[in-house]
């Protein structure tokens, strides 16, 4: 018979706990989803949030406090005058007024404290928290962050035990996770049948507990609870023996606990029938060109260089670009200085009241899609919309040479918690979608301007041909996404890899190729020849 793991009612309470406020993140639905995670710009509005309640939270502690403070007081004086009377009762109600007085007492003033008592303290921010609760992470969101350090995790071969202490690819954070984070990660993992991954992060919720640490009440962890799921997560691997020592700790916290019992005693059937049992292996997945890209591992002798760019244009003359080769096939150039800081500041504020989830276009539905192979937020700035937009677009044309006439408004984005962009091409393939190419044609070229830098991660990678940009501030790639007798040049495969730290900002435009027609005039290849 399969052995499943019993979620317990009180996981799913510290599970949910690890999120915010424990079940005020319940039932959001997917209408109100806002990808959280996805961009930087769009967590900072987060933060103000939970400074907000936890203003509220300090407040109800105040009206506690408050409360707290008038009882201790009246108690302190009942008890002196109580201590007085038992000292020597029958002399104490012998006198008349403290006869009287006990009656009184005991008749009025205990009616008037059980009132008191039953008074509820904290209506207001208990119901402040409640019109907040829209603007709470949802499940999905907590999902998508589990996504993301996953991706962060497997991208760069960190290590586990590191990531939960703040080391993160060789370098040292004063940040770590605390054992609501690790176990919440475990459970995650857990879900997602990844039980390697949920045994390491289980273990380090385990060792968390055995340090000093201490959680409030309301989020305080079961520990054998925890071993119980470390337990069933090892039983996933075939790691019997390691399971049954576990759960032997489990069952000493909980002696009496039948359920941990009855596991123990069924894992102990299982050695016994399956004594050849193979447990298994825990194995990292094996590094692609993309992954190699990521971490910095392509090659980078190049026989390239780097002109100043005074031919594309007539004011080039005047003020020639820095202008870096990077590839012939297909034909990519980096350009250097060419965004100034103060355009980039105007151009975030000019994006973040707009930011929206980033959406890829599916071919097959013919409309645009979330989806977790695209994790950033988004907005489209029309070319025409201030002195800022109209300049980029001359600055382009000055980089490119095209004719920016049918092609695409600028896009801002902002990168999240390990925010990526999957492998993908950024033409159409005018063969299928033809809808979207018929009136300007396919993306001829790709212009992508860094307005950050990154501290760690976020590269732009092509795969096919081992070229990795790593965003600086100022700089722009621009790369030929056709070739010359129009078809999509499949070198030009490339991905967004994972954002370790920092926020990362880039603006990029597609350009169209029916304006083009005499400035890169379609050639027929030599075979067609």
């Amino acid at each position: 018979m399969a052995l499943e793991i019993v979620h317990l009612p009180s996981w799913k309470l510290v599970f949910v706990a690890t999120v915010l406020l424990r079940a005020l993140v319940d039932g959001q639905s997917a209408d109100n989803e806002q990808s959280h995670s996805t961009s930087v710009a769009g967590m900072e509005q987060l933060l103000r949030v939970e400074k907000e309640l936890i203003d509220n939270l300090n407040s109800y502690a105040d009206e506690l406090e408050q409360k707290l403070n008038v009882v201790r007081s009246f108690v302190s004086q009942m008890r002196m005058e109580n201590d007085k009377a038992l000292d020597d009762p029958i002399q104490y109600l012998s006198h008349p007024l403290n006869a009287y007085s006990l009656i009184r007492r005991m008749h009025q003033d205990w009616t008037h404290w059980q009132h008191y008592m039953k008074q509820p303290v904290g209506e207001q921010q208990v119901s402040y928290v409640q019109q907040r609760r829209e603007q709470l992470p949802s499940s999905t969101d907590l999902e998508e962050a589990g996504d993301a350090l996953h991706r962060i995790l497997v991208t760069y071969d960190l290590n586990v035990s590191d990531m939960a202490r703040g080391l993160l690819n060789g370098k040292k954070y004063n940040v770590s996770l605390n054992g609501l984070d690790s176990y919440a990660l475990g459970m995650y993992y857990y879900d997602q049948q990844k039980f390697g991954y949920a045994c390491q992060w289980i273990f380090q919720t385990i060792e968390w507990l055995q340090g000093p640490h201490k959680l409030p009440l309301p989020l305080e962890l079961d520990r054998a609870e925890v071993f119980h799921v470390y337990a069933e997560a090892l039983i996933k691997m075939n790691r019997y023996k390691d399971a049954l020592q576990v759960l032997h700790t489990a069952a000493t916290l909980k002696k009496d606990n039948l359920k941990l019992l009855l596991r123990k005693s069924e894992v102990e059937m299982l050695i016994r029938t399956q004594p050849n049992v193979v447990p298994t292996k825990f194995i990292t997945p094996q590094a692609q060109a993309y992954e190699r890209g990521c971490r910095g591992l392509y090659p980078r002798h190049s026989k390239l260089h780097c002109v100043y760019n005074s031919t594309n244009s007539a004011f080039l003359r005047l003020a020639p670009l820095k202008m870096e080769l990077i590839s012939l096939d297909p034909y990519m150039v980096l350009y250097h200085d060419v965004i100034a800081p103060s355009e980039i500041s105007e151009l975030q504020s000019l994006a973040v009241p707009g930011l929206k989830r980033a959406t890829v276009f599916n071919q097959k539905s013919m409309s645009n899609q979330v989806v977790r192979t695209r994790t950033s937020k988004v907005t489209w700035l029309l070319d025409t919309l201030n002195q800022l937009t109209i300049r980029l677009n001359r600055r382009i044309t000055d980089m490119t040479g095209f004719d920016m006439y049918g092609s695409e408004m600028l896009q801002v984005m902002n990168y999240g918690l390990g925010g990526h962009y999957d492998k993908h091409f950024d033409y159409f393939n005018s063969s299928v979608a033809t809808d979207l190419t018929r009136l300007n044609g396919d993306r001829i070229a790709t212009v992508l301007f860094y307005l950050t830098d990154v501290e760690q991660g976020g590269a732009t990678v092509f795969p096919n041909i081992e070229k990795a940009i790593f965003p600086k501030s100022g700089t722009a790639v621009v790369w030929y996404n056709l070739k010359h007798d129009g078809n999509g040049d499949p070198q030009t495969l490339h991905a967004a890899c994972p954002v370790i730290v920092g926020s990362k900002w880039v603006c990029n435009k597609w350009i169209r190729e029916r304006q083009q027609v005499f400035r890169r005039p379609c050639l027929a290849t030599s075979k067609n020849v």
